[in-house]
């Protein structure tokens, strides 16, 4: 294996782990998740957890082919520390807060996003066509994934203050969305 193959490796390993942290993030945030008022956010974690699952399964088999089966290679991105970014879709709080949990998995998509257009870059580099080929793929299924879960917070967190105060607004939730959007819009 040459030092680029390796470093093709690398990327891949820091991948896994960073897909590997989310989908068990989002699996115990499904289960503390209950009631209907929240449905479409649960919906849209089972959704993320789903593919995040299937992307995790085909960066292990696309590495072990690259690492040529040898017995370390699924270890070495279980060992990873997930990247670095914090675990706050770990904390156990009294009262679950949706809008943290989709704001912050927001965020960690975004992560896994950008890495995935780094592995995407790196293997067109050192033409790697499978890899390459694996990361746009999976570029491409997070990329509505992370818009959804943007489109969400602003509802997520007018419901959520609804529950302390009957006289919040719902509507101000697609006022929000449509300034947030317009935004965007103005940057590009």
């Amino acid at each position: 294996m040459t030092n680029l193959d390796e470093h093709l490796n690398q990327y891949l390993r820091e991948q896994i782990a960073l897909e590997e942290h989310l989908f068990k993030g989002i699996q115990d945030q499904i289960a503390g998740i209950d009631g209907i008022e929240f449905a479409d956010a649960k919906d849209l974690l089972i959704k993320t957890n789903q593919v995040l699952e299937k992307h995790f399964t085909a960066l292990n088999e696309i590495l072990d082919v690259l690492d040529r089966g040898t017995a370390d290679s699924v270890t070495k991105a279980a060992a990873s520390n997930g990247g670095g970014f914090a675990d706050p879709l770990q904390q156990r709080i009294e009262k679950i807060r949706i809008s943290r949990i989709v704001r912050d998995d927001y965020s960690a998509l975004s992560l896994i996003a950008i890495s995935n257009t780094l592995l995407h870059a790196t293997a067109l580099a050192l033409r790697s066509q499978e890899v390459a080929k694996l990361a746009l793929q999976h570029l491409e299924n997070l990329t509505p994934l992370v818009l959804r879960m943007g489109e969400l917070v602003p509802d997520v967190v007018t419901r959520e203050l609804r529950f302390h105060s009957p006289t919040i607004d719902l509507s101000v939730a697609k006022l929000a969305l449509q300034n947030a959007q317009m935004a965007w819009k103005k940057a590009a």
